[in-house]
């Protein structure tokens, strides 16, 4: 039987929630019937590279877009045109990356998904809302299915068009909490057994607004010494991160860990998790969050939708940091056991797998 041959773009070297979306993807559809290509960037190795390619998937380089946007497009034209593709499959948070459609449209005869991750673009990233209203009129009449991660994300990318929303399943016996991960985790970060970690697993980036969580970090720490923020993750915020924790004196306090492979297992060594995100489509960080048993707490701009076994607190973020920490301070954190039970199967990737696979056999 002939291999379905995909391709997938929105991939990068970051480690996001698009990218762990694709990672549990890969690991789970069947390779017997689906020949699987992940779009990447030839200056950047991509997150998890190394695994994907050891269980058969081939990664296509193109020059980056901001480096050299005419060899960008040349490189996007030779990869449709030499690749018989059946799906391009993109995973996109806005239009702003257009060119990767309409070149599509134009130079393969592939079918064309596009995956909305994101619910908006909020008050960052001026260029970027820019490029999203220039490409949304370019791409207006090519024929695409569309996807979301969740109700709002859909809305956001496709206004009052028809899209179905996938759940971005995870692996759920992997990010169950493990005591000997959480000492493993702690023994290496030398966090002692009384303090209390608060964690975010995301890209350092605007989006995340980690700015705002030092901040409450920062005023948490005054109600409770015995503490510690595990930062995971790499972004271009992260030099200024580190500036600002030596700024607030709280440097030791501050743990960067960069960019891990092994996400799955840090969650066990936190016992808080927080993410005051600017804006944010279905949150798969915060649905692993809840699996390991941690209490979450995330602005209201986050798709209420990841509030899947409702241990979420959903915040303002015209509330001051002290507001936030006073919250988190008082609250009840305690690791939920019976998280798990609790957890419904359409956010495991079995059943996210399942559907997919559907998807791209139909036609």
């Amino acid at each position: 039987m002939k291999k379905i041959k995909i391709l997938y773009t929105g991939y990068s070297s970051n480690m996001g929630g698009i990218e762990r979306f694709l990672v549990n993807v890969c690991k789970n559809l069947d390779k017997n019937k689906f020949e699987i290509y992940m779009l990447g960037f030839d200056d950047k190795k991509l997150y998890f590279q190394e695994k994907l390619e050891q269980m058969g998937i081939r990664f296509l380089s193109i020059t980056s877009r901001t480096k050299n946007y005419q060899q960008y497009v040349k490189d996007l034209k030779k990869i449709y045109c030499e690749n018989n593709f059946d799906i391009i499959h993109f995973n996109i948070m806005n239009f702003s990356c257009f060119e990767r459609i309409t070149l599509a449209k134009k130079y393969s005869k592939a079918r064309l998904i596009l995956h909305s991750h994101s619910a908006s673009i909020q008050k960052v990233y001026r260029k970027t809302r820019f490029l999203d209203k220039v490409g949304r009129f370019f791409t207006r009449n090519i024929e695409y299915e569309k996807l979301a991660c969740g109700e709002e994300a859909g809305k956001w990318l496709f206004g009052e068009k028809k899209f179905l929303v996938l759940n971005n399943g995870i692996d759920v016996q992997a990010f169950q909490f493990n005591q000997n991960n959480r000492s493993e985790l702690r023994n290496e970060c030398n966090i002692k057994n009384e303090e209390t970690v608060i964690g975010l697993i995301a890209k350092l980036e605007e989006q995340k607004n980690p700015r705002f969580l030092m901040d409450i970090f920062f005023e948490y720490q005054k109600l409770n010494s015995d503490s510690k923020l595990l930062l995971v993750g790499e972004g271009s915020l992260r030099k200024e991160l580190e500036e600002k924790a030596r700024i607030l004196d709280i440097q030791d306090k501050v743990l960067f860990l960069g960019r891990r492979d092994d996400t799955e297992k840090i969650y066990s060594a936190m016992d808080i998790f927080v993410m005051p995100s600017w804006f944010e489509g279905f949150s798969i960080a915060i649905v692993e969050a809840q699996v390991n048993g941690l209490k979450c707490y995330t602005s209201t701009n986050v798709a209420r939708e990841s509030n899947v076994i409702g241990n979420v607190e959903f915040l303002s973020l015209d509330e001051t940091p002290k507001y936030w920490a006073q919250k988190i301070f008082e609250a009840d954190n305690r690791r939920d056991e019976k998280a798990m039970e609790k957890i419904p199967d359409r956010f495991k990737i079995e059943e996210t797998v399942k559907v997919l696979s559907r998807i791209y056999e139909e036609k």
